[in-house]
């Protein structure tokens, strides 16, 4: 009796050293904290270890913690269609001594954010783990704007406004000028969310308007203070013409212009004045031309008819009276 009883105790002991060994040389290696963008695939890393030895996989299970419907299952040698199409295993090589059974997620949304939990079951033992997955989304390339846009004088005051969209998590606008200092402190920044629970940056910084410092930069940062964009903006000062009284400051300039344009004007008054001149002295010589030949075709006509026999008949017959006429 004590001999069976020695005998049982022995295979009860191996087979729970069995299992022991077994579930020690099963481990889910994952990537503990992973990082997805906003609008592009992310990937939960996941490799199932078991200590060299080929195991087969008979299920593998992507769930959210609280929640029953798993987000995807393998089983049975065949992946089950997961209710959303955005989600998939990396690769589908369910045996061996190292298993990838990575959960890929496409186009990340926010509410992708969270915890996730993966169960494998093999033909030697079963493994869980737990991850995380944290979504940002890149703000848009920021741009400035001033309200009055143009004709700045100095000293006028001058609003700038600098904008970014699409980012999440809530980011920041930080302003600076041309010599790096930072106006940050003395802007107002206002965040719009979005339907989509991305996040609008507007920043407005009003300031006195200097030709000495007509640049102005700003920058936008993520959450973590990373920049993400920056843009910079010109004010744009009122041309200066005519220098004020007093100032001494192009009025050399301005006099010279002038002096420039009266003697161009009168140039070009004189050049058409000349021309009208000539024109008219051309055209009282034609018409001089044209009362010369037509007197001197009347006197031509006039000595062939006193040289012709009609006329000395003429004469004749009739007398003075027709010489008279004539």
């Amino acid at each position: 009796m004590a001999s069976v009883i020695w005998i049982l105790s022995v295979v009860l002991y191996a087979e729970f050293m069995c299992a022991v060994s077994a579930k020690n040389i099963l481990s889910l290696n994952c990537q503990d904290e992973n990082h997805g963008v906003h609008g592009k695939d992310s990937l939960l890393k996941c490799f199932l270890n078991s200590g060299g030895r080929s195991v087969t996989v008979l299920s593998a299970t992507w769930w959210r913690p609280g929640e029953m419907r798993p987000l995807i299952m393998f089983i049975n040698d065949r992946v089950l269609e997961p209710e959303d199409s955005r989600f998939a295993f990396k690769q589908l090589q369910m045996s061996g001594s190292n298993i990838d059974v990575s959960f890929l997620v496409r186009n990340t949304l926010w509410t992708d954010e969270g915890k996730y939990e993966c169960e494998v079951a093999t033909d030697s033992g079963d493994a869980n783990a737990v991850v995380s997955l944290s979504v940002t989304a890149t703000y848009s390339k920021p741009d400035m704007s001033s309200v009055p846009e143009k004709d700045l004088q100095e000293g006028m005051e001058v609003t700038l406004f600098c904008n970014a969209s699409g980012g999440y998590p809530v980011g920041m606008i930080h302003w600076y000028d041309q010599h790096g200092t930072n106006w940050t402190r003395s802007a107002e920044m206002t965040v719009v969310e979005t339907t989509d629970k991305r996040t609008n940056l507007s920043s407005k910084f009003t300031l006195k308007a200097s030709s000495s410092t007509p640049l102005y930069r700003c920058l936008v940062l993520n959450n973590n203070g990373v920049e993400e964009g920056k843009a910079e903006f010109d004010l744009k000062f009122r041309e200066k013409f005519v220098s004020d009284p007093g100032s001494g400051e192009g009025g050399g300039s301005t006099a010279i212009a002038v002096v420039f344009v009266i003697v161009g004007s009168l140039l070009c008054g004189l050049l058409i004045l000349a021309l009208l001149r000539r024109r008219r002295t051309q055209r009282e010589y034609r018409n001089g031309v044209q009362q010369e030949s037509a007197r001197a075709a009347s006197a031509k006509q006039q000595r062939k008819g006193f040289s012709s026999p009609s006329f000395f008949l003429t004469h004749f017959l009739f007398g003075s009276e027709v010489w008279e006429s004539l």
